[in-house]
This record gives C-alpha cells, sequence and structure tokens, in this order.
C-alpha cells in the first residue's frame, strides 16, 4: 500500500473535520481576549439546542471581574437582569457601585437547533491578567444545558475569555 486512494483520504479529510466541527460546538464568547480594564462588546455565541429542541432561554452569569454590564435587547426575547451586592465595591465616574449584573437572561424566544445566534452585551473587564469562565445556561423547554465546565475537555465547558495586559496605548480612557 504505497499510496492513499483518493477516497480513502476524503474520508481522513472528513472524520478530521467532523471531529473539529464537535470540538467547536459549544456556547463561546466572541472576542475571546479583551485587554484589562478595557470595555467590551461581548457576543455570547449559542451554537445548538438542546437535543434537537430550540433553544427559548439563555442565562450569562458574570464575575465581579465584569464592571457595568449592559445587554442588548434581541427582538422577540424577553431580557432580565439580576443584581448582586458587592463584596468590593468600585468607582464609576465618581459614584460608588455597591451591587451589579450578575445574571444576563434572555427568554420567550425560539432560537431552533439547526441554527445558532449571539447574545450581546457590554461590561468593563476589571479583573488582572487571567482567564475568566462565564457559565452560561441554555434551556429547551424541559431540558437545558449548562456550560459550566472549567476544561475544555469536559462535555459542556464555560464560555472563556483571556484578559490581556495593558500596553502604553490602552492607557487612553474611552468607552
Amino acid at each position: 500500500m504505497k499510496t492513499f486512494s483518493k477516497l480513502s483520504f476524503a474520508l481522513l479529510l472528513s472524520a478530521l473535520s467532523s471531529v473539529s466541527m464537535v470540538a467547536h460546538a459549544h456556547a463561546s464568547v466572541e472576542p475571546s481576549q479583551v485587554v484589562e480594564g478595557s470595555y467590551a462588546r461581548l457576543a455570547v455565541k449559542i451554537p445548538h439546542g438542546c437535543e434537537g429542541l430550540p433553544t427559548d432561554t439563555v442565562i450569562v452569569r458574570l464575575s465581579s471581574s465584569f464592571q457595568g454590564a449592559k445587554p442588548m435587547p434581541k427582538a422577540g426575547w424577553d431580557l432580565k437582569t439580576v443584581k448582586t451586592k458587592l463584596a468590593n465595591p468600585y468607582d464609576s465616574h465618581g459614584k460608588a457601585i455597591t451591587e451589579d449584573v450578575s445574571e444576563i437572561i434572555w427568554s420567550g424566544g425560539s432560537l431552533p437547533s439547526d441554527f445558532y445566534d449571539e447574545f450581546v452585551f457590554q461590561a468593563k473587564v476589571s479583573s488582572a491578567l487571567t482567564t475568566l469562565l462565564i457559565p452560561i445556561e441554555q434551556k429547551c423547554g424541559s431540558k437545558s444545558i449548562v456550560w459550566q465546565g472549567t476544561s475544555h475537555d469536559d462535555a459542556y465547558p464555560a464560555a472563556t475569555l483571556k484578559v490581556l495586559p495593558k500596553t502604553p496605548a490602552d492607557m487612553v480612557h474611552h468607552h
């Protein structure tokens, strides 16, 4: 067997692309990295429904590393935020912030399993250099998927956001 046949090569490529698609078919956030202390527009991507059922609720859980989160309304979906008292208040434009958004909930919509969509919010990312986990709960009627695993190898890993160090060009204040 000196060479691969064209059919064997095509089958190998097909198998490799299928593995790649499965590995990337999880909830994620874009961009995947931001600069520490910056304001970012973050899009949570929901790749599919739950066992073929359409997604009707998406809950994004935010750590205190996300300050002043503001979700973008989505046509056909109800929008709600949940605020939590902060252990360490922070200052925002001269005002002491003692509670902040800890959950963003889009509900009442319908995202068929054959499609993907994005759920968008903005926030200041105040964390020091690290990789932040963003747990996401996806509900599909009576079924749900909780994307909260701490490793990419988990069945349902949390979305991750890498926080990069500031550079001198990043020191200019804007949002």
